[in-house]
C-alpha cells in the first residue's frame, strides 16, 4: 500500500542558489547533500517535519525554459501552511517577493492560497492547510 509521497524532482540551473533560497529563506531542512560522479550532487530539503522531500535536480537553464514553456513555472512547487498570513508576514520580513497576496481560491470554496517567487524563475503557491 502506497501510503505518502517520498519525493518530488524540482528541475533548476543552479542547485546551490536554490537550495539556499529553499533552506535558509524558506526554513527547509537540508535532508541529503551528497556528492555523486562527476562533480555532482543529490540534493534533498523539505519543510520541517514533513516526510516529503524535494530533491534539487541540475538541468542547463535552455532545458529548464523550455520545461517552463510547456509545463508553467509553478508546476513543482505547492505548500501547505498551518496559518497562511503568518507565514507571508514572516516571509514578507525575510524579504521574498510575492506575486499573488493571500486571497481566495477560486478553485476550492473556503480555500486561500498566495504565490512567491523562488530562483530560477519558479512560483510557488503556499496553501494554508485544512483548506
Amino acid at each position: 500500500m502506497i501510503t505518502n509521497p517520498r519525493l518530488a524532482v524540482l528541475y533548476v540551473t543552479d542547485v546551490e542558489r536554490t537550495r539556499d533560497f529553499l533552506t535558509r529563506t524558506l526554513g527547509f531542512e537540508l535532508a541529503a547533500d551528497v556528492p555523486y560522479g562527476d562533480g555532482r550532487r543529490w540534493v534533498e530539503v523539505r519543510p520541517p517535519h514533513a516526510h516529503t522531500c524535494v530533491a534539487l535536480a541540475a538541468v542547463e537553464p535552455a532545458l529548464l525554459e523550455v520545461l517552463h514553456a510547456r509545463a508553467g513555472r509553478m508546476t513543482h512547487g505547492w505548500f501547505d501552511c498551518d496559518d497562511l498570513d503568518a507565514t507571508c508576514a514572516d516571509l514578507r520580513a525575510r524579504g521574498v517577493e510575492f506575486v499573488v497576496e493571500p486571497q481566495e481560491a477560486p478553485w476550492r470554496a473556503g480555500s486561500r492560497w498566495a504565490q512567491i517567487a523562488g530562483s530560477d524563475g519558479h512560483l510557488y503557491g503556499l496553501t494554508e492547510r485544512g483548506r
